[in-house]
């Protein structure tokens, strides 16, 4: 196995997640980051960009509405 696949050995007395060390269960997936963003963008007003918070900007095709956006402050772009 790769070392770059290997999963780092468990310290003495930090618990055991069926997840994986990071998981929060409270915390948003990327799935529903990228979902809001998509849900703002289709209603045409500026989502919040997934990648600095900055503000992705709606970008409409001639016939297609909204087709995606792009963040002003970090250039990240949603289509």
């Amino acid at each position: 196995m790769s070392a770059l696949l290997t999963p780092p050995a468990r310290r003495m007395g930090e618990p055991e997640y069926e997840d994986g060390p990071f998981r929060d269960d409270d915390a948003p997936t990327l799935d529903d980051v990228i979902s809001r963003a998509w849900e703002v963008l289709r209603a045409d007003v500026p989502a919040a960009c997934p990648v600095c918070g900055g503000e992705l900007l709606p970008r409409a095709s001639a016939g297609a509405g909204v087709v995606g956006g792009r963040c002003d402050s970090c250039g990240t772009t949603l289509s």
